[in-house]
């Protein structure tokens, strides 16, 4: 059973010292094959007779050298960047979704309380003696609206409700509450979701990238919020459309965001290739607060998601369905 680690050359450096212990977490029989560069010729030449890809993406041409592929594990919970349109019918998806959330919503609230108390603008003025006075926001009685309230949203919300904060949530199916560990002052569904806009002080979006949510807030949805909310998104940058955002963070419409997520990754790296085009200068704007896709990032956390992927090529090598397995059709 041979197993890639289909790694951009951009991750092999970090991701160097965790090929050892992963090793360890594995059945007999199982090669691992590390790229040593990482280009996508290279990869797609060792995908040609790998039974298994362990990914954070996936382009469309190693998916289609991969000819034996039974199975993909993709390390995080976004399978966004997972070309399903080329995979063969036969070839399992699964993520690490759950793995370890707390990182994730830790960093989304540390994205509302720097917005909330102005820290990162308190912090760049202190330095030239400007004592501006700047209002903060007290959280206790605000509203927090959580749009796919899952394993992340779920903890967002438990670390919020300590802060006295009324969470206000959406989910694809609300009537669906086997994995809330409680219930929010307020559950809808996707047709609830400009009621949660309107209601929300702060809006957390912790939803996966699916067709159904790209774009899902434009310009008409961020004029129903308050002039006075702030955004974070720590799902995907594309659930909410880019130039829109932009233009209601400079003019006005919301009072800031947090942003870990973007709209083409990972642009700020210069050794990395793009080809999509160069984002609004989001940073630039005194009300955001920008983060590379990159605040979740703990051991705990990448521990976790391991241990998830070597329980499932185990299983997969033995026949048994995968943890975390993913509708290819919903896409998540």
């Amino acid at each position: 059973m041979k197993v890639l680690f289909a790694f951009p050359q951009i991750l092999l450096s970090q991701a160097s010292s965790m090929f050892s212990s992963f090793k360890d977490m594995l059945p007999a029989g199982v090669q691992i094959i590390v790229p040593k560069k990482g280009t996508e010729e290279e990869l797609v030449q060792l995908a040609v007779d790998v039974d298994m890809i362990v990914c954070v993406s996936l382009s469309e041409k190693v998916a289609l050298a991969a000819k034996k592929l039974k199975f993909v594990q993709k390390i995080g919970a976004g399978v966004d960047d997972i070309p399903f349109d080329v995979l063969r019918k036969e070839v399992a998806v699964a993520n690490t979704s759950g793995a370890n959330p707390r990182p994730l919503a830790e960093g989304a609230v540390a994205l509302v309380l720097a917005l909330a108390k102005h820290i990162v603008r308190r912090h760049n003025l202190f330095p030239q003696g400007d004592s501006t006075t700047m209002v903060g926001v007290e959280l206790r009685g605000k509203n927090a609206g959580i749009i796919g309230i899952g394993h992340v949203g779920m903890d967002v919300a438990r670390l919020l409700k300590a802060f006295e904060m009324k969470i206000y949530a959406t989910k694809r199916d609300p009537k669906d509450t086997s994995e809330l560990e409680f219930i929010p002052d307020f559950l809808g569904g996707p047709s609830d979701l400009d009621y949660v806009l309107r209601e929300s002080d702060f809006l957390v979006i912790t939803a996966p990238l699916t067709p159904e949510t790209r774009g899902l807030i434009g310009e008409r949805e961020l004029h129903l919020m308050k002039h006075t909310a702030y955004i974070v998104n720590v799902g995907r940058g594309p659930i909410i459309q880019e130039e829109p955002l932009y233009r209601a963070l400079k003019e006005g419409w919301i009072a800031g965001a947090g942003l870990d997520v973007w709209w083409s990754e990972p642009w700020w790296n210069p050794s990395a290739k793009s080809s999509q085009t160069q984002p609004y200068e989001f940073w630039k704007l005194p009300n955001v607060i920008a983060t590379p896709h990159n605040i979740d990032q703990t051991d705990a956390g990448m521990d976790a998601e391991l241990r998830i992927a070597a329980e499932n090529i185990r299983r997969v090598s033995e026949g048994e369905p995968a943890i975390n397995q993913v509708n290819k059709e919903l896409q998540y």
